[in-house]
C-alpha cells in the first residue's frame, strides 16, 4: 500500500509539472471597457464577455496574460511552461492573415427633417419614419422582408400591414406602461461584408443570429441588400420585447453581435473576424455614415473645418506642439500590451514541434512589427497643421528675402554716379 500511494504521489507531482498555463489574448480581442455586465436590463439579454466563439474551444479559465501573471503563478518569461488554445491559436492566424472583419451598426434614426427642422420624437413621427424604413429596406415591396416567424413579405401592401401590426403593438404598449411617446417603435442594425463575400451566406449568418438572439422575445423583419458596395443585410427589431423589456444595445452589446456573427459566418465557409481596432494595429475609427456619403459626394465636410480650427487653436497655445491628453496615452499603452502579447505568442509558438505553428509565429513575429504606428486622427491633423505653417513661413522668408534683395539693388543704383551730373558738366 505504501510503494502504490509513493507511486501515486510521483504521478501528480509528475502531472503538476507537465501543467501548461495558457496565455491570455484579453489585450487583443476584448474591448479596453469590454467584458463586463450591462446594468441595464434594456440589453436585450445578452451575456456580455461571453459570445459565440465557445463554439469553437473555449479556453481554460488559467490563462495568463502577456503583462503580467496567471492565476497559477506562471510568469510572461516562463514561455517553456506556457501554451496557446487552439480557439486563440485559430483567432490569431486568422488575424495576421488579415481576414475581412464584420460590421455591425446600429442605423440611427434622424434628428433633422430634409427641411432642417428638428424632429419631435412621438407616435406620429415614429409612425412615419417606421413606414418610410420599412419601404426603404424592402425597397418600396421590390424585395422580401423576412420575419423572425419565417413568414416572407412580398409587395408594399404587405409591408403596409406589417407596419400597421407593429403601430398596434405598440399602442398597447402605451396603454399597459411598457412604452411612452418618445419610445422608438424599431431598432434598426445593419450587418456587412466586403464586396466579394457570398450574398446569401451574409444573409443566412444573419438569419441563425436573429434567431439566436431575438427569436421568441422580439418581433423582427430582416432583407438583403445587393445594390450596394457591400453586401448588407438590414436588421429590424421591434424595440420592445414581447416580455415588455426594451431593447438598448450598448457597445458591449454590439461586439457580442460582432463576435456571434463571425462565428455564423465561419459556420458557413466565410473567413471573417470580429477583433477591436487595437487588435489590427489601426487607430482611428471609422467615418460615420453621414460624413461618407457627403464626402462620396465631394462636398466640404464640415466638422473637417471645426477639428482642423481646433488642432490650430491648441497647436498654438501649447508653443507649436499639439497637447497631450489622457486617450493619446492610453492608446500606446494598449498598444504596446497587445504587441507583447504577439511577440510572446511567437515565442511559445516557435518552440512547438509542430512546422504549421512555427510558421504561424513567423508570421506573428512580422505582424507584431508593423504596429508600431500610433498616430491619431488629431496627431495628423497637426502634422499637416505643421507643414502649412512651414511653408507660409518659408514663403514669407523667400518674399522678405526678395523684397530685401531688392532694395539692396535699389540703393546700389542710387549711388552709381551719373557721367552726365558729373562735376563741370552744369550748364
Amino acid at each position: 500500500m505504501l510503494v502504490g500511494g509513493s507511486r501515486s504521489r510521483l504521478e501528480r507531482m509528475q502531472a503538476v509539472s507537465d501543467f501548461k498555463s495558457e496565455l491570455g489574448f484579453e489585450d487583443c480581442w476584448s474591448n479596453p471597457n469590454g467584458g463586463r455586465s450591462v446594468r441595464s436590463p434594456a440589453s436585450g439579454g445578452f451575456s456580455t464577455g461571453k459570445t459565440d466563439q465557445s463554439e469553437e474551444g473555449d479556453a481554460s479559465p488559467g490563462k495568463q496574460s502577456a503583462g503580467g501573471s496567471s492565476s497559477n503563478g506562471a510568469g510572461r518569461s516562463d514561455t517553456q511552461s506556457a501554451s496557446i488554445s487552439t480557439t486563440d491559436k485559430a483567432r490569431l492566424a486568422r488575424v495576421v492573415r488579415g481576414v475581412p472583419e464584420v460590421m455591425v451598426k446600429v442605423s440611427k434614426p434622424a434628428k433633422m427633417d430634409k427641411h432642417g427642422n428638428p424632429i419631435r420624437v412621438n407616435r406620429k413621427t415614429e409612425g412615419a419614419r417606421v413606414a418610410a424604413h420599412l419601404d426603404y429596406i424592402s425597397r418600396n415591396g421590390k424585395l422580401a422582408l423576412e420575419t423572425g416567424l419565417g413568414d416572407v413579405l412580398t409587395g408594399k401592401a404587405a409591408t403596409a400591414a406589417l407596419c400597421a401590426e407593429w403601430m398596434q403593438s405598440h399602442d398597447e404598449d402605451r396603454a399597459n406602461g411598457l412604452a411612452s411617446d418618445r419610445t422608438r417603435i424599431t431598432t434598426g442594425i445593419v450587418f456587412s461584408m466586403p464586396g466579394n463575400t457570398n450574398a446569401a451566406a451574409v444573409k443566412d449568418a444573419v438569419l441563425a443570429l436573429a434567431q439566436q438572439e431575438f427569436g421568441g422575445r422580439h418581433d423582427y423583419v430582416m432583407a438583403l441588400h445587393t445594390d450596394a458596395k457591400h453586401p448588407h443585410v438590414h436588421l429590424t427589431v421591434r424595440t420592445v420585447g414581447n416580455d415588455g423589456v426594451k431593447l438598448n444595445l450598448r457597445k458591449a452589446d454590439l461586439q457580442h453581435l460582432r463576435d456571434t456573427f463571425a462565428a455564423k459566418l465561419r459556420q458557413r465557409g466565410i473567413e471573417a473576424e470580429s477583433t477591436p481596432r487595437s487588435a489590427r494595429g489601426v487607430t482611428r475609427r471609422g467615418e460615420r455614415t453621414p460624413v461618407y456619403k457627403i464626402r462620396q459626394r465631394g462636398e466640404a465636410v464640415a466638422v473637417d473645418k471645426a477639428k482642423q480650427r481646433e488642432v490650430r487653436r491648441d497647436v498654438s497655445d501649447h508653443g507649436g506642439q499639439l497637447s497631450d491628453r489622457p486617450w493619446d496615452r492610453a492608446i500606446v499603452a494598449r498598444r504596446n500590451r497587445v504587441m507583447t502579447t504577439y511577440s510572446t505568442a511567437a515565442v511559445i509558438l516557435a518552440q512547438s514541434p509542430d512546422p504549421e505553428d512555427r510558421a504561424l509565429a513567423r508570421a506573428t513575429e512580422c505582424f507584431a512589427a508593423g504596429l508600431t504606428d500610433v498616430t491619431t486622427e488629431r496627431a495628423a491633423l497637426a502634422r499637416e497643421v505643421t507643414v502649412e505653417q512651414t511653408e507660409v513661413r518659408s514663403r514669407l522668408g523667400q518674399v522678405r528675402s526678395e523684397d530685401h534683395t531688392s532694395a539692396r539693388e535699389q540703393g546700389a543704383e542710387k549711388d552709381v554716379p551719373d557721367p552726365d551730373k558729373g562735376p563741370g558738366r552744369e550748364r
